[in-house]
C-alpha cells in the first residue's frame, strides 16, 4: 500500500562520523538523492572526533540542504552508540533510522520503509533484506553485490537467532521513550541488544519484502574487522544469555 507524501511523518537519520574521508562523499551524496529527502528528512551528523577531515565535505552538503543536515562534533569518541543516543535526543521526526557511511541505499528506501509503518500502526519496526558487497563506495546502480544479506521474518525465536533489523531498520521514535536507548556498554552489539528488549516487551516488527540496502562488508569496520571477534563474541554471547534467560522463564 502506497501512501501520499503528505502523510509520512519527518524522518530522522542518524549516522556517527568517524575516520570516514573514503566514505564521506559517496555516503551524502547517496542519503541526498532519496526521493523523499528534501521534504521529509533530517539528516544528523555526529563527528566523534574523527581524525579525517570529513567537515569540509559535510559542510558543502549543509550548503546545499540546510534545512535537512545538523552536524555536531564531539571533542573526544564515546563509542557508536553515543553517537546514536545524542542523535536521537536531537530528532524532531517520528521515525528513525542509522545510516552507516560505509552503506548505500536504494533510492527510495526511506519512502518504501516509512510507508510500511504509516500503512501498519500495529508495527513499530520495518526492515528488509540487503545486497552484499565486498567492494567500497559501490552505489546501488553499479555495484558487483552477487549475494544477499539475507533477514528472517519477524518472531521473537528470530530475534533470539541473529538479528534480523541488521544494519538498515526504521522506526518509530516513541520506542526510546517507552523502552530507552542504545546500551553505551556495548561497542558492537547494542543495536541488536536493544531490538531484543523491545521485542520482549510487545514490540512488533516486520519485514518489507525487497531488497533495499548495499551492505559493505567492511573488513576494518566495527562489527566486521576479523581483530574483533573475541570481545565481539563475548558481547553477543552476553545479550544472547541475557534474553534466552527471559525466554526460558516465560516458557516455564
Amino acid at each position: 500500500m502506497s501512501v501520499a507524501l503528505f502523510d509520512i511523518p519527518k524522518i530522522s537519520i542518524i549516522t556517527s562520523v568517524y575516520d570516514g574521508d573514503n566514505f564521506i562523499e559517496g555516503f551524502l551524496r547517496d542519503i541526498t538523492s532519496q526521493t523523499i529527502f528534501k521534504e521529509k528528512c533530517e539528516l544528523f551528523l555526529i563527528n566523534a572526533n574523527s581524525p579525517g577531515n570529513e567537515h569540509e565535505i559535510i559542510k558543502g552538503y549543509i550548503e546545499k540542504f540546510p534545512e535537512n543536515i545538523r552536524y555536531k562534533k564531539l571533542d573526544e569518541d564515546p563509542g557508536i552508540y553515543s553517537c546514536w543516543n545524542e542523535a536521537i535526543k536531537m530528532a524532531t521526526g517520528d521515525f528513525v533510522t542509522n545510516a552507516n557511511i560505509d552503506d548505500r541505499k536504494f533510492p527510495t528506501f526511506m519512502e518504501d520503509l516509512a510507508n510500511a509503518l504509516v500503512s501498519d500502526r500495529s508495527v513499530d519496526v520495518v526492515y528488509a533484506d540487503n545486497l552484499l558487497t565486498h567492494e567500497p563506495n559501490e552505489t546501488w546502480e553499479n555495484n558487483t553485490a552477487k549475494s544477499f544479506y539475507l533477514s528472517e521474518n519477524f518472531s521473537v525465536e528470530a530475534m533470539l537467532r541473529g538479528n534480523p533489523p541488521h544494519c538498515m531498520p526504521m522506526w518509530r521514535r516513541c520506542l526510546h521513550d517507552k523502552h530507552g536507548y542504545f546500551s553505551e556498554e556495548y561497542r558492537s552489539a547494542s543495536h541488536w541488544d536493544f531490538w531484543l528488549r523491545c521485542a520482549f516487551n510487545g514490540v512488533q516488527m516486520k519485514k518489507v519484502n525487497k531488497p533495499l540496502g548495499l551492505y559493505f562488508f567492511n573488513p576494518k569496520g566495527m562489527s566486521t574487522n576479523r581483530e574483533h571477534d573475541e570481545w565481539k563474541r563475548k558481547e553477543e554471547t552476553e545479550i544472547l544469555q541475557k534474553y534466552l534467560n527471559i525466554f526460558q522463564k516465560q516458557q516455564q
